[in-house]
């Protein structure tokens, strides 16, 4: 047996009652709610428009997209940090939407369909975007749906063309009911896209759209007081200069034990992790200089652009700054031309073989 949703072979979670059988996988997750039936497809003439022009290897890359998606072929796509990805993908979405066609651009985690569903929205013209995370799925149906991958399950083999975005982020990566639902939502191909693919991807982009170097970060080998005193001090040369900081901390409990650290010393600092309910309020706030730090997990791994943002990266010794983990939160600086580049500090007792794969990785991009 093989579950419709999730694609569950196990027998051990197949439960049938009343002659209904249940998969324990992914029954937890909820129930589709419509049929793609009942939805028509309507050809529109669907555009976007761009305050900026795309690189020569920007509209190279996607032409490419355009031209795989037409010969129906899939694509994964590694693209590193600030390399302009999302835009490289509006070509084919339009074609797509053109067609009368079903498109989804999906990605792990809500805080990204957030921040991608404000931008799409003010970039595409004549169409409707629909978007779906947790606590947010009034409205489900829709020809362009942007939403995260748990919410795939309202969609079974619904999707002309699903993009994924971010396809090694927690919670997708490794989460076999996740990987089965989004599968099981794509009748036509899909995009996958990450600035860390593992395995060899069909299009690759190695430079960032302003064609600055990616910063490559500073090791500081130190104890844990002798870290809170330098970076105290970079923070407050940031805070001088109007920089915006971010610190990444390895657990939820030290992103509250270090933010009250910081308010000792005067700084406007406040914790983020996943228990934080607004947390694109408090973005907004360090963006806005109304913040000088922000504390955060690596649930501000990936996905989020501040200008000029500063990083500091605390106890980097810890095992869950995996090499992919380092290098999105590396990626998280000199992401805009005005501010092109930006100092990037890991502080630990020694340089673990992440780190180590990290800073080889970022200079061969450079390379």
């Amino acid at each position: 047996m093989i579950c419709p949703r999730c694609k569950n072979q196990d027998s051990q979670y197949f439960y049938t009652f009343k002659n209904i059988t249940y998969c324990r996988k992914c029954v937890k997750i909820g129930s589709t709610c419509f049929s793609p039936s009942q939805l028509p497809s309507i050809i529109k003439t669907v555009d976007y428009q761009l305050d900026y022009e795309l690189t020569p290897l920007q509209n190279n890359i996607s032409r490419q997209l355009l031209q795989r998606y037409q010969q129906h072929l899939n694509t994964s796509l590694k693209a590193v940090c600030g390399a302009g990805k999302t835009e490289i993908t509006y070509e084919v979405i339009k074609y797509a939407l053109n067609q009368g066609q079903r498109v989804c651009f999906t990605t792990p985690r809500k805080e990204l369909v957030i921040e991608l569903a404000k931008r799409l929205q003010s970039q595409f013209k004549n169409i409707s975007i629909t978007t779906v995370y947790g606590g947010h799925s009034e409205l489900v149906d829709g020809q362009f749906i942007i939403c995260t991958t748990h919410q795939l399950y309202r969609y079974p083999q619904y999707f002309d063309l699903l993009i994924l975005d971010e396809l090694d982020a927690f919670p997708y990566v490794n989460n076999e009911v996740l990987i089965g639902l989004l599968q099981n939502s794509i009748k036509g191909n899909y995009i996958y896209m990450s600035a860390t693919l593992t395995n060899q991807p069909d299009l690759l982009m190695t430079k960032r759209y302003h064609g600055y170097l990616l910063d490559v970060p500073k090791c500081y080998l130190t104890s844990s007081l002798v870290m809170y005193l330098w970076a105290i001090k970079k923070i407050r040369d940031f805070v001088r200069k109007k920089k915006p900081v971010l610190v990444y901390v390895p657990t939820i409990q030290l992103t509250n034990t270090v933010a009250r650290i910081f308010k000792l010393f005067k700084l406007k600092s406040h914790a983020i992790s996943s228990n934080t309910k607004d947390i694109q309020k408090f973005i907004e706030r360090l963006r806005h200089h109304q913040l000088d730090v922000l504390v955060t997990t690596t649930i501000l791994e990936r996905g989020i652009t501040i200008d000029n943002v500063q990083v500091i990266i605390l106890y980097g010794n810890n095992r869950i700054y995996t090499t992919a983990t380092l290098i999105q939160i590396c990626g998280r600086v000199g992401r805009k031309t005005a501010h092109p580049s930006g100092s990037i500090s890991i502080f630990t007792p020694y340089k673990t073989r992440a780190i180590k794969e990290c800073l080889k990785t970022i200079k061969q991009d450079n390379a």
